[in-house]
């Protein structure tokens, strides 16, 4: 009985232990497969690990060394978490930075020794777009086309007369390697290989079903050699009793 249950239970979790000695053997050994230099950086194994991915990083063709990514600003190598989603526009006027979504409006300051989030306005109106007017003066475009100038007071004051042409500032998705420099300021260059492979062998990166299943595999292999260990000294004895009874019978 014992020895059918120890064939049937190895059969069963014989691949299991497989994947596991080779993921262990791997880990056991980092520099030579150089899980600690490598990184996987594609969308899909970062969406898998719930971290920003290269479509969520959106760049302004009219300032340079400033995105977005998800609810981050990054300014040159500086990140200031917004708490705002949905960027519509950046823009640089004198000494403030702007990013706005349709509701709020941030104003992004240096103070000299870092970047701060200095006011937070409510539009008076729903924003459809940042623009940039002849003087190079930032105006916001509500949804009833309506041009508002941001006073120094902070007001939003109505613009009856528009210095014109204006440009409208819009975000861009990144190129790939403008998006990875962005997303190595908020996460690093990537997911580690060494975590990859880790969670490859605990069974974490399948769910938790199959961390269970290898647990109890685990398991299933301490018990494979604890019974392996009775059977064969078992078998040992019963020769050594065999040849004890030969010996007698002569």
């Amino acid at each position: 009985m014992l020895k059918k249950f120890h064939k049937v239970l190895g059969l069963s979790i014989g691949l299991i232990i497989i994947h596991l000695a080779i993921t262990g053997i791997i880990l056991m050994y980092p520099n030579t497969f150089k899980l600690y230099d490598t990184f996987l950086s594609n969308n899909y194994m970062l969406s898998l690990y719930n971290m920003n991915t290269r479509s969520e990083v959106f760049v302004s063709n009219d300032f340079a060394d400033i995105g977005i990514v998800s609810n981050n600003i990054v300014i040159s190598d500086y990140v200031l978490d917004m708490n705002m989603l949905n960027v519509l526009g950046l823009a640089i006027n004198n000494k403030y930075i702007f990013a706005a979504n349709s509701y709020t409006l941030l104003v992004i300051e240096n103070d000299g020794y870092e970047y701060k989030i200095i006011k937070k306005l409510t539009f008076p109106f729903i924003l459809k777009e940042l623009v940039i007017d002849n003087n190079k003066e930032i105006k916001f475009l509500n949804n009833e086309g309506k041009y508002y100038s941001l006073d120094e007071s902070f007001n939003f004051i109505v613009i009856n007369k528009l210095a014109r042409p204006i440009k409208i500032l819009t975000l861009y998705s990144a190129q790939d390697q403008e998006a990875d420099l962005y997303l190595n300021y908020i996460q690093g260059p990537g997911i580690q290989l060494l975590r990859f492979i880790t969670d490859i062998h605990n069974g974490r990166f399948f769910g938790k079903i199959i961390m269970i299943i290898f647990s109890l595999s685990s398991l299933g292999a301490v018990f494979l050699a604890v019974t392996g260990t009775v059977m064969g000294l078992n078998m040992t004895f019963k020769r050594r009793i065999y040849k004890k009874k030969k010996k007698i019978n002569k």
